[in-house]
C-alpha cells in the first residue's frame, strides 16, 4: 500500500523510519499530510536537455552548479539553469558529484567501478582516480556485478589529516544480500598526503532500499538522504541519528544539493532538474 498525491512513499519504508526514531513520528496530532517536503515551487530549470541527470552539486566558491550524467557526461550551470559548459569525460556511469571546499576539487562517484574520480572544475580534467575496496575487515559489501555506488558527498574537517571524509552510498533494491548492501559508506581518500589508496572507515545501514543520492548540507551540519524507490528524503545528523524525512518531490531522483539561499535542487535519472525553495 502507498499514499501521497504526486509523491509515493511505501508504507513499508514510512515503518521502517519510524521505528528509528524521529522528531516527526505520527501521533494523534499528526496527519500523513506533514511529511510533505514544504517548498516553495520555481520549476524545472534544465534548459539544455542534459542527458540522465544522476548528481547534482552547488559549488560555493564559484556560485554554480554542477551535473553528472550515466553516460559520462559533465557539465557546469547557473541556478536558473543557463549552461556555462559541458564535457563528455568518456564513457563511465557517473553517479554522483561532491567537491571540497577547500580546494575547490570536484569528485565524482563511478558506478560499476566503484571508483571516485578527481576533476578540476575549470577544465573537467581528471587529476587522479581511486578504486574503493570492495571488502571491508575481510567481508565482501559492494559485490562486483551488484547496484554499485549512486551518490557521494564530502564532509569538511579541519581535524582531519586529509581534510575531511566522503560519504558514499551503494546502491540495493534488497535488504538481504549481505554481500551488496544499502549503505553509506564513509571514505578516506589521500587527499592532502598525496600517496595511497581509497581506505573505508566504517558504514551505515538505515535500512531502506535504493539510496540514490547524498548531501552535505553546510548550513545545517546534516546530511540529506534520497531513497528513490520510495521517493524519501531522509535527514541525518553526522553520526547518522535520523532528525527528520520527507515524502520527496520529483521521479527517479538521483540527486540533491542545496545553495546558500536555501533553494533545494533534485537531478531526475529520467530528466529534468528540478528547483524548489525549502520552506525550513
Amino acid at each position: 500500500m502507498c499514499i501521497g498525491r504526486n509523491n509515493v512513499i511505501c508504507i513499508a519504508a514510512l515503518c521502517i523510519i519510524l521505528s528509528g526514531g524521529c522528531k516527526k513520528a505520527l501521533g494523534p496530532e499528526r496527519t500523513y499530510l506533514d511529511i510533505v517536503f514544504p517548498n516553495k515551487w520555481v520549476g524545472d530549470i534544465d534548459k539544455i536537455g542534459f542527458n540522465e541527470p544522476s548528481g547534482i552539486c552547488w559549488h560555493s566558491a564559484r556560485g554554480t552548479l554542477f551535473v553528472v550524467g550515466d553516460e559520462g557526461d559533465i557539465c557546469e550551470i547557473k541556478t536558473n539553469g543557463e549552461l556555462i559548459k559541458q564535457a563528455h569525460i568518456r564513457q563511465a556511469d557517473f553517479e554522483g558529484i561532491t567537491y571540497d571546499p577547500s580546494s575547490g576539487l570536484l569528485y565524482l562517484a563511478v558506478e560499476e567501478e566503484e571508483a571516485i574520480v578527481e576533476m578540476h572544475p575549470e577544465t573537467f580534467e581528471v587529476l587522479r582516480e581511486w578504486s574503493v575496496p570492495r571488502k571491508f575487515r575481510g567481508r565482501t559489501l559492494l559485490r562486483k556485478g551488484g547496484e554499485g555506488f549512486e551518490g557521494i558527498t564530502f564532509v569538511p574537517d579541519a581535524n582531519h589529516k586529509e581534510g575531511g571524509i566522503f560519504h558514499v552510498a551503494n546502491q540495493a533494491f534488497t535488504l538481504t544480500n549481505k554481500e551488496d548492501i544499502s549503505a553509506i559508506f564513509q571514505v578516506e581518500l589521500p587527499l592532502r598526503s598525496g600517496a595511497g589508496e581509497a581506505k573505508i572507515l566504517g558504514y551505515f545501514e538505515p535500512g531502506v532500499i535504493d539510496l540514490a543520492g547524498l548531501n552535505y548540507d553546510a548550513a545545517t551540519g546534516t546530511i540529506l538522504v534520497i531513497s528513490d524507490s520510495a521517493n524519501l528524503l531522509l535527514v541525518y545528523s553526522l553520526d547518522y541519528k535520523l532528525l527528520d524525512f520527507y515524502a520527496f518531490p520529483g521521479d527517479n531522483q538521483e540527486g540533491v544539493t542545496v545553495d546558500a539561499d536555501g533553494f533545494i535542487y533534485i537531478a531526475q535519472d529520467t530528466g529534468g532538474i528540478l528547483k524548489m525553495k525549502w520552506l525550513r
